[in-house]
C-alpha cells in the first residue's frame, strides 16, 4: 500500500516537471518567434505617398505570392506521416505507468519529442537539417487579395 502511495507521488512529481519543462519550451519557442525575422521586407518610403503606397501593397503581395508558393513544401513536412509511430494500450493507467517505468514522463504524456527519447535510450540518431516553418499556413482569405 505504501509502495503504490509512493509510486504515485513520483508520478504526480514527475507529471509536474514535464509540465514545467514544456511550459519553459514553450515560453522559449514564444520568444524565439518573436525574434522571427518579418515575413514581408517593407521598401524605404520616398516621401511620394502614392508611390510609397503602390511599393508597400507590392511588397506585401510580393510576400504572400512567396509564402504561397512555399506552402506545398510546409504542408509536406507538416503531414508527413513516415516519421511517427504510435503505441498504444488498454488505460491510461497502464500508459503512465510505462511511461514513468521508461522515465519518458518528462518528455510528456501524449506527444513526445523522439530525439529526446532516443537521447534518453542512448540511441544515437542521424543528424537532419529539416527547415520547418514556425508560422502557420496561409489564410485563404488574405490570400484572395493577391494578384496573380
Amino acid at each position: 500500500m505504501a509502495e503504490d502511495k509512493h509510486a504515485q507521488k513520483q508520478d504526480i512529481i514527475q507529471a509536474a516537471k514535464a509540465k514545467a519543462k514544456r511550459a519553459r519550451e514553450s515560453a522559449a519557442l514564444t520568444k524565439l518567434a518573436r525574434k522571427a525575422p518579418p515575413l514581408v521586407q517593407m521598401p524605404d518610403p520616398t516621401g511620394d505617398i502614392e508611390a510609397d503606397s503602390l511599393a508597400d501593397l507590392d511588397a506585401v503581395q510580393r510576400g504572400f505570392r512567396e509564402r504561397a508558393k512555399n506552402e506545398d513544401k510546409r504542408f509536406e513536412l507538416v503531414v508527413d506521416s513516415e516519421y511517427w509511430f504510435a503505441v498504444c494500450f488498454q488505460s491510461r493507467a497502464q500508459k503512465e505507468r510505462f511511461l514513468v517505468a521508461m522515465k519518458w514522463i518528462e518528455l510528456g504524456d501524449k506527444y513526445l519529442d523522439g530525439q529526446e527519447v532516443a537521447r534518453l535510450m542512448g540511441v544515437d540518431l542521424p543528424a537532419e537539417q529539416l527547415p520547418y516553418q514556425s508560422t502557420g499556413k496561409i489564410d485563404k482569405d488574405w490570400l484572395s487579395f493577391v494578384k496573380d
